[in-house]
């Protein structure tokens, strides 16, 4: 359960080294509480439990099933802010199409990854400058 007043972020990865990271930066730029998904039916489990006020979810490996996840958890009024290591302009397309609210590589600077959260919690779209670069 969640602190009162504090937003709850998903972190959807199969790396724990990666969540619990991703965990600390929020945690330290004050952007609110995680809860942590290894993947697909973690996070469902996840959002039945408590639903989150923004999922952070990973596209690798199972691209397929990381688009269904952010597709439902759209459709369930969460927004999702994709974090992914591919910065390629078919994966930026098909996250936004499924409903991503933004798309950040994991070669941002933590200041940033907390900035693009906290932006997409705020009603914004985002997408980081390296993974626009080839988006035309």
């Amino acid at each position: 359960m969640r602190t009162p007043g504090t937003r709850l972020i998903l972190l959807v990865d199969d790396h724990a080294a990666v969540r619990h990271g991703l965990a600390l930066v929020l945690a330290e730029e004050g952007v609110g509480e995680c809860c942590e998904a290894a993947g697909y039916e973690e996070a469902h489990a996840a959002v039945r439990l408590e639903p989150p006020d923004l999922a952070l979810v990973d596209l690798s490996p199972c691209t397929e099933d990381a688009l269904q996840l952010v597709a439902e958890l759209g459709a369930r009024g969460i927004p999702v802010l994709v974090c992914s290591m591919h910065d390629g302009p078919s994966y930026v397309r098909r996250a936004l199409a499924a409903g991503a609210r933004g798309y950040i590589t994991k070669r941002e600077a933590p200041r940033e990854l907390a900035r693009a959260v906290r932006d997409v919690l705020d009603g914004w779209m985002l997408i980081s400058p390296r993974a626009a670069a080839d988006l035309r």
